[in-house]
């Protein structure tokens, strides 16, 4: 048998990337998560913008990296995540994660792994922890 001593979590995680040509606002991001405005989810919708812009300056979990570069990008996103940001240096790039202990919105948004790509805008919240 195995005795754990110390901090135990059952919480789980999600590390984020966004690059964008714009640079990242609630109503933007609302936009381009795909929420209307005045739509039946729009509180809900902004409550998770909100918890994204917030936890940009959180840095990554698990990993101590301290700004996006290609080598960072690759290591924790994937090749294609790295590609896209070589392509697209003149966009704004963000990275960050949510938490399963995060608001009820934000706990969905942190419980399965997606990727979001448009001409202006890509999201990879491909890296989560369980």
């Amino acid at each position: 048998m195995k005795i754990r001593m110390g901090f135990i979590t059952n919480s789980s995680s999600t590390n984020f990337l966004i690059i964008s040509k714009e640079e990242l606002t609630e109503d933007y991001l609302l936009e381009k998560l795909g929420f209307v405005k005045g739509g039946l989810l729009e509180k809900q919708g902004r409550q998770l913008c909100n918890s994204i812009i917030e936890a940009i300056d959180g840095g990554l979990r698990y990993y101590s990296f301290d700004t996006p570069n290609y080598e960072t990008i690759k290591e924790v996103f994937g090749d294609k995540a790295a590609i896209l940001y070589e392509k697209n240096r003149n966009h704004y790039t963000y990275w960050g994660y949510t938490s399963s202990d995060d608001p009820p919105i934000t706990q969905f948004f942190t419980t399965d792994s997606f990727e979001i790509e448009d001409k202006d805008f890509y999201l990879n919240g491909r890296s989560c922890v369980w």
